[in-house]
């Protein structure tokens, strides 16, 4: 411990605090504040509850509120300590709870480059001497806690629910959380048995059996960790930090703290003496400071770093150093994202005009499956009951699905009773329309097995076996009483196997799936369409209780919207706010995967039947050119993860959403196309995404290049904006039609330049299409037009032809096996390169 330096600084010391340091060890102990630990150079052993974690050069560790820990230093080395002010943090963040899940020794997370480099960023602010430092300062630390909120922080309710599925009772949560609120005050053994309305004799058995340490000795624990914070990083009198803490007095903490670490606490102090934090010191203290080792090791790290980053950059965001891909080993992949096509309502699909953007779709896209929701709806006028006696009509039903199979899509019918929703915000809806009576489980099968068997007779069993049958789940509403929330929570909580609420949907699903597979044995049957916003916190409930049904679902079927949700603590909902993680979607699709592993479906095929950035069917963004790039990044950053098998964009048309208030061109629907059948920049972020090859060469945070067979390449190229802060503080919608493109992080181009290394020599034909605002968006051609009202259908043939992509094609020669693709990519712009080389005229190969 001989030699450690430290150095804090207290520039907006309610939130962030900063320590340097060097070759430092310190005993367990505890704070309210949340602590990150990251290794500059050398190596420290950090235990935290009772995890030895071996860090080295990079790696960060995080320390939640009130985790025990303790580091030891065997060898010269720099490490930083950021203490967070947790009452500041989850005032700041609107949340009650924080507990974090900041790794990098356990969690390969994707985002961990990212903080990584948020962190450096602060510190080599940190390290300025100058009177701007402050504002600076105060920039990244903010972009420092965004990137932990965004990345790292666990959700209020799933951390709930994990707590009650690994078995912890809720009783023994309260009582720690009492303790560790109160530990400073004369706690005894009958008061917490009193409050929890529990016998003593109880209390102190159960206690024990649950964490292993009788009650007196999990207090001294706690008391104890609070304590040797403050002896290391206070100036209080020893007896002053006892009583703080909660011993009675000097005699009772020397005793307990000599029984933990064989050393009094005077003597402990005297050893750290020369490690005690300076406090007080401005950000141009610094300059005084720099014979202090710790701080001038930093600087020299930070300034080696800097001159790296300016020799090579590793990704084209606004820069022109050139990126260089290798054509070596090569993977195949699935397009998940278009094999199925969302269509909405049945009866929608026997409109001409749907019909018609349809077979466009299928013609210039090409899905595999179309779901549609509602064919057993009343308006289907299926069942005759005139005569005493229920016969079925699937007149209309077969007209929809000879249109499917005649267009070459294969039926993924939504088989529950799913309302149609039109959406204008979070929490305000336009059209709720119930389109199916309730039926009894004999009538229920009655139907099924009448529609199956005339399906066999009408395509061929071998057509029908081919199709997906998804069961919904009805959610709860949002505004479902408290206590039913409690219900549910108090199920969770005590670890119980049942709950009607899901036995309801077993009972439903395992009759249609038996009576399905005796017809059609080899359909793909799953459900159960969990909308992962608004329920993703119940998954793991769900699947545990799943697998014990005799009855197995062939695929698990989620909803992903950016939303997160907060509740009470009775989990009823406070309010919704869009999520501001950029890799939400990403960020989901592994937890789930994890949620599946947990619960032994770690095979089970996964889809994603619904998908988009908003649940809104009125948000301008929807005909936006951002809309491509959002997409195109989601698709690319998912490309090869979580076993994907399908992944169903929201939605395929604004018909879907044409109410009374949608007479104009643009109405912000959630389609591909509008409903006069122009094309969106969504619709054509598809077809450039359809041009990619089979084989996967690389991805980036920007690109992807893949291959087709013989040489033949494919770049995706992408800008993307993710949405700055003002976004999330206005209500979804409120943003006008002029104001769509104000609401991003920046509004940079980005210098394009990717060298394709190891093709062959020759010539080569080289094919670019750009998607942004000035070529192929709806959005800012109708800006350009007035934003009229009254459109005439001239004009809207005229926005048909206008709203495409800009394309070129040009010829390069490649004589040394390598080329290289420059360009200005404009904010939300999405381009494609098609490389083909020319029939005859291939070099050999030196």
């Amino acid at each position: 411990m001989v030699g450690s330096q430290t150095f804090q600084s207290s520039i907006d010391s309610k939130l962030v605090t900063i320590s340097v340091m060097n070759h430092k060890s310190n005993l367990e102990h505890a704070h309210r504040e949340i602590e990150l630990i990251y290794m500059i150079k050398g190596n420290l052993q950090v235990k935290v509850n009772n995890k030895i974690f071996q860090m080295k050069s990079s790696d960060f560790v995080l320390v939640n509120s009130n985790e025990f820990h303790s580091f030891h230093s065997n060898e010269d080395n720099l490490f930083i300590v950021f203490h967070i002010n947790y009452f500041e943090l989850s005032s700041l963040l609107a949340q009650k709870n924080l507990l974090f899940t900041c790794n990098s020794l356990e969690h390969d997370h994707s985002a961990n480059h990212e903080l990584r480099t948020v962190i450096e960023n602060l510190l080599t602010v940190y390290m300025k001497v100058n009177h701007f430092s402050q504002v600076e300062f105060l920039e990244k630390t903010y972009k420092f806690i965004s990137t932990l909120r965004m990345n790292f922080l666990q959700n209020q309710n799933q951390m709930l629910l994990n707590t009650s599925i690994k078995g912890q009772n809720d009783r023994l949560t309260e009582i720690i959380d009492y303790i560790q609120s109160n530990y400073r005050e004369p706690l005894s053994l009958e008061e917490v048995a009193s409050i929890h309305y529990l016998s003593i004799p109880y209390l102190s058995k159960f206690f024990k059996k649950q964490t292993g340490k009788t009650f007196s000795q999990y207090l001294n624990e706690i008391r104890l960790a609070h304590a040797v914070n403050e002896l290391v990083n206070s100036d209080k009198p020893i007896t002053r930090i006892a009583l703080d803490n909660g011993f009675p007095n000097l005699a009772s903490f020397n005793r307990v703290f000599n029984e933990s670490y064989q050393l009094k606490p005077v003597e402990y102090r005297k050893q750290m003496s020369g490690t005690t934090v300076k406090k007080e010191n401005s950000i141009n203290d610094i300059s005084s400071l720099e014979t202090n080792e710790a701080l001038t090791e930093l600087r020299d790290y930070l300034k080696s770093t800097e001159d790296k980053r300016g020799q090579s950059t590793p990704e084209f965001r606004h820069d022109t150093e050139t990126e260089v891909v290798k054509i070596g080993k090569t993977d195949a992949f699935i397009k998940y994202w278009n094999r199925l096509l969302n269509i909405g309502y049945a009866k929608d699909l026997l409109n001409s005009d749907m019909q018609e953007q349809i077979t466009l779709l299928q013609s210039e896209i090409g899905f595999t499956y179309a779901r549609f929701w509602g064919l057993f709806g009343d308006d289907m006028l299926l069942e005759d009951r005139s005569g005493g006696n229920v016969t079925y009509n699937f007149s209309n039903a077969n007209k929809l699905l000879d249109f499917l199979i005649k267009n070459k899509l294969k039926p993924f019918i939504e088989m529950g009773p799913k309302p149609k929703i039109i959406q204008k915000a979070i929490g305000e809806t336009l059209v709720i329309q119930t389109i199916s009576s309730e039926r009894t489980l004999s009538e229920w099968h009655n139907l099924v097995t009448a529609f199956l068997l005339q399906c066999i007779e009408r395509y061929g069993i071998e057509e029908v076996e081919t199709w997906y049958f998804e069961l919904w789940r009805p959610m709860d509403e949002l505004n479902s009483k408290a206590e039913e929330e409690k219900d549910f929570l108090a199920k969770m909580q005590n670890n119980q196997n049942r709950d009607p609420e899901f036995d309801g949907y077993f009972k439903i699903f395992s009759e249609f799936k038996k009576t399905a597979q005796n017809l059609v044995p080899g359909a793909k049957i799953g459900g159960c369409g969990l909308s992962m916003d608004l329920e993703g916190d119940k998954l793991d409930f769900l699947l545990d209780q799943w697998k014990q049904q005799e009855i197995q679902p062939d695929f698990l079927s989620i909803y992903l919207y950016p939303i997160e949700i907060d509740r009470d603590k009775y989990r009823v909902p406070i309010k919704n706010l869009h999520s501001t993680n950029p890799h939400y979607v990403l960020n989901k699709l592994n937890d789930v995967r994890k949620s599946l592993k947990r619960a032994g479906y770690e095979n089970l095929e996964l889809n994603v039947t619904e998908w988009n950035i908003s649940i809104s069917n009125r948000n301008y963004l929807n005909d936006s050119s951002f809309k491509a790039s959002y997409m195109v990044k989601n698709i690319v950053e998912n490309l090869n993860q979580n076993q994907l098998k399908m992944m169903g964009y929201w939605l395929s048309s604004d018909i879907f959403s044409d109410f009374r208030d949608s007479k104009n061109i643009l109405h912000g629907g959630a389609g591909l196309l509008t409903k006069n059948g122009i094309k969106k920049p969504s619709y054509h972020a598809f077809v450039l995404l359809k041009q990619l090859g089979e084989i996967l060469v690389a991805k980036g945070d920007n690109y992807i290049v893949t291959k087709k067979s013989g040489d033949r390449y494919q770049v995706v190229c992408f800008n993307y904006k993710h949405f700055n802060y003002s976004y999330y503080l206005h209500p979804e919608g409120s943003t006008g039609i002029h104001e769509q493109y104000e609401i991003f992080e920046n509004n940079e181009p980005m210098n394009l330049s990717l060298e394709i290394l190891g093709i062959a020599n020759g010539k080569y034909r080289v094919k670019e299409l750009k998607l942004n605002r000035d070529h192929g968006s709806i959005l800012d051609e109708w800006l350009k037009f007035g934003v009229v009202d009254d459109i005439k259908p001239d004009e809207v043939d005229y926005f048909k032809q206008i709203c495409v992509p800009h394309m070129k094609v040009d010829h390069s020669l490649v004589d040394n096996h390598s080329i290289i693709l420059k360009g200005e990519l404009q904010p939300h712009e999405v381009r494609l390169f098609e490389l083909n080389l020319l029939f005859g005229e291939r070099e050999k190969r030196g």
